[in-house]
């Protein structure tokens, strides 16, 4: 019966979704959407490296203007001129930003770090034509520039990037990539789609030269035009094979202390050598292998106090799992926060060694990954095909994991179908795991919605077997089924008002267990508003019952406000209270997240608090406080000293109390070698007594690619 009613339920929303899409409003749309074709203008000699680009070469070149202000639905009120020219090898892009009246923001200093709160302007290129190949390059007013990859978390190629700020207080950009710096298939005819963007840290405002309506995000690649008749030599865009081979030495009393995937510290012999490979066997496919990987540094410090309802989950740093994951990681992630992954990488722990192909082919995209060490012997597998045109992909996802005395197998299939006119899409995941020693499981996701530029509605089944949990996979609840519902807008001010964007949404879950009773229930309200002075709210509101053992249900009623100043800018402040029942007692948590960056210095200043009472009122029983500071000096673009210093004291909340101090020298050569001088890590629970200096010689290739 219950079945039968949740059926019901996700018509009943699937009918809906028809007939709210029917009585939406067409939007109107900017002069580039994704059905719009350009060719690509070619030049046999390459234009001056200077600025402004006034060069008659650049005659010739593909312009871009009428940008859309996709903060504001509306079209851009600040001129945006971008122009495109490619040869041979290289492509080269040019900006001229009109932003008179309104101050530059340009506090980055060092290449490859991120200018995602600088005003910035972008250039990002789908070389695959269905999202599986995007690379995104980004540059601020003085001419430091960043860049991404959705293959490699740890894409650093080398490319140049120039800028000036007129005395009109306006800015230009120049952009020379290399052909080989992207991964495109060897047709010597291609056709990519591309988009140019561009950010307005004072207003707070994404600006794109594509749009449509059911766009939510600049970097949404199926609404990028295409960009055709590229001719190019096979070989201009295969990357060059590479290798990273490192050389470490270590003191200290504890030299051999070293961290696992999931933020635990255990001891393990140091390695004095190791030695990362990337072979392309084609433009598109490519090797990877890993020896003796290191793991001295940890890059993130994702310690927190903070209470949790549900597992930790840890953001991969290590580059043998970064390069390649979402081919890995090929079936649909269903769930408003997230859902169930067979292949979460965190959870295996220190490995020896690792093999892996990664790539795509055409319109398929494949992964298989092989990793060794102490205890594991783990396979996993992935294959996903999307159609030209995105609406459609067909996934499959195995994960073979051999541990001490246990053998478990895990095998997911997967689909996603989306109207990009209407915001329509469904999504589809099934999986089963055999342990050998917990038997069967299965987990099965299905949601039905509609997403456009206002409204989100979507309607949601799970169906979580009592027994599954994959050994390296991450699973939030098992033992669960039922329906899930969210509803959601998202508004702009007018002209006048000083509300830039605001949003409200509403979900609500039932699932029960096996027996009937109960699993998780929620009913959550969120709210988020923006203002035109860089003030921006948020918050939530929401009963939340778990059950934590049979019979047992916990309380998670938790309430938050949060007041943000500039917190989309360099010098971000962000405050927060939250409070409320939480699994049987009453907690009371407070954030206070303050960053300033002066020149080559930057300043990072947090400090949280969590207080636990029986009830509302009652004295406190427990408590746990966290102060983080950190400090840093950049040296031109390529190098950079920090100093980090974190202490946690109390026994509340969800970490060792502990003092860590830690220091970090890290230096990039023009030949893409590095240089790290580390004492301790800032991800320690107090201070580790460890020095490591660490060399990594780079050959071949960008690094990433």
């Amino acid at each position: 019966m219950r079945k039968v009613i949740a059926v019901a339920l996700l018509r009943l929303v699937t009918a809906l979704l028809c007939v709210t899409a029917a009585m939406l409003p067409v939007a109107g749309r900017a002069s580039v959407g994704s059905s719009a074709h350009f060719a690509a203008p070619k030049t046999a000699v390459p234009p001056p490296l200077r600025l402004p680009a006034d060069d008659p070469i650049w005659s010739k070149a593909l312009i871009a203007a009428d940008f859309y202000d996709l903060t504001g639905r509306g079209p851009a009120q600040m001129a945006t001129r971008a122009a495109f020219l490619y040869d041979a090898s290289y492509l080269y892009v040019t900006f001229h930003c009109s932003q008179s009246g309104i101050g530059i923001t340009a506090a980055q200093r060092i290449d490859n770090q991120g200018v995602g709160n600088d005003d910035h302007v972008g250039f990002g290129i789908d070389t695959s034509g269905n999202g599986s190949r995007t690379y995104t390059f980004r540059v601020n007013p003085i001419g430091v520039h960043d860049e991404s990859s959705s293959e490699n978390a740890r894409y650093a190629p080398p490319w140049r990037s120039i800028a000036r700020v007129t005395p009109e207080g306006d800015y230009d950009v120049m952009m020379v990539i290399p052909l080989a710096d992207v991964r495109a298939q060897s047709a010597p005819v291609q056709a990519w789609r591309f988009n140019f963007e561009r950010y307005v840290a004072a207003r707070n405002q994404d600006l794109t030269w594509a749009y449509e309506p059911a766009m939510q995000s600049t970097l949404n690649v199926q609404f990028w035009p295409w960009l055709t008749d590229i001719r190019l030599v096979g070989s201009a865009t295969r990357p060059k094979p590479q290798a990273d081979v490192y050389a470490l030495e270590s003191a200290g009393s504890q030299r051999d202390v070293f961290q696992n995937g999931i933020g635990q510290f255990e001891q393990m012999q140091p390695r004095l050598v190791g030695v990362d490979v990337t072979y392309p066997f084609t433009n598109t496919l490519a090797f990877v292998g890993t020896l003796n990987p290191d793991f001295s540094n940890v890059e993130q410090d994702q310690t927190t106090i903070q209470l949790q309802e549900f597992q930790k989950a840890y953001t991969e740093y290590r580059p043998f799992f970064a390069q390649g994951a979402q081919y890995i990681n090929a079936i649909p992630q269903i769930g408003i926060f997230g859902g169930n992954s067979l292949f979460y990488t965190p959870s295996i722990g220190i490995f020896n060694r690792g093999l892996k192909i990664e790539g795509t082919a055409g319109q398929n995209a494949i992964g298989v990954l092989n990793a060794v060490g102490p205890g594991l012997d783990d396979t996993a597998a992935g294959y996903a095909y999307t159609t030209a045109d995105t609406s459609l992909s067909i996934d499959a996802e195995a994960v073979l994991a051999n541990h001490p005395g246990v053998r478990d197998q895990t095998a997911g299939y997967g689909f996603t179908q989306q109207n990009r006119h209407s915001g329509q899409y469904t999504s589809f995941e099934i999986a089963g795991e055999n342990n050998s020693s917990t038997g069967q499981a299965h987990d099965l996701n299905f949601v039905e919605g509609l997403r456009n530029e206002h409204f989100n509605l979507a309607g949601f089944y799970r169906d979580t077997g009592p027994g599954y949990a994959p050994i390296d996979g991450y699973t939030n609840i098992n033992d669960a089924r039922g329906p899930q519902i969210n509803a959601g807008y998202n508004g702009t001010g007018s002209p006048r008002s000083p509300v830039l964007s605001y949003s409200f949404s509403f979900f609500a879950d039932r699932f029960l267990a096996r027996d009937g009773s109960v699993r998780e229930a929620d009913i959550n309200g969120f709210y988020s508003v923006q203002f035109k002075n860089l003030i921006s709210l948020q918050g939530f509101y929401g009963p939340s019952e778990l059950q934590v053992a049979p019979g047992t249900i916990d309380w998670f009623n938790r309430r938050q406000i949060q007041f943000g100043y500039r917190t989309s800018t360099p010098q971000p402040f962000i405050a927060s209270y939250t409070w409320g029942p939480f699994a049987g007692f009453y907690v009371q948590q407070t954030q206070l997240i303050d960053g300033r960056v002066m020149g080559p210095y930057s300043l990072q200043l947090e400090y949280d608090g969590n207080i636990e009472r029986a009830s509302a009122g009652a004295p406190i029983f427990n408590s746990q406080w966290l102060r983080r500071i950190g400090v840093s000096r950049s040296f031109g673009r390529d190098a950079s000293i920090g100093v980090a210093l974190r202490s946690i004291n109390g026994t509340g909340g969800f970490a060792q109390p502990g003092t860590n101090l830690s220091l970090l020298y890290q230096q990039r050569f023009p030949s893409q070698d590095l240089l790290y001088l580390e004492y301790g890590t800032p991800a320690a629970a107090q201070t580790l007594h460890r020095f490591i200096i660490k060399y990594v010689f780079h050959a071949g290739g960008g690094t990433g690619t």
